[in-house]
């Protein structure tokens, strides 16, 4: 098993991030209003630029529901 960078580790995230807002039919832009974060956070978050708070990464996971593990299942 090969250990991630940080910067591999933020894109995985970032990746997954996405794939789940768009399996949930979510715009980025609904996304931020429901959890109550700015939209260029979710951009940069979703590629791989951003390290966010495990509570941002939290009000995402509970708009998507969606537990929190599974965004760092990769």
């Amino acid at each position: 098993m090969k250990v991630l960078t940080q910067s591999e580790m933020l894109k995985k995230i970032g990746d997954n991030v996405a794939k789940f807002r768009k399996l949930r039919k979510y715009s980025q832009t609904d996304l931020c209003y429901e959890a109550n974060i700015d939209i260029s956070t979710l951009s940069r978050l979703e590629r791989g630029l951003l390290n966010v708070s495990f509570t941002t990464l939290y009000k995402i996971c509970k708009v998507l529901n969606l537990p929190p593990k599974d965004l760092f299942d990769f």
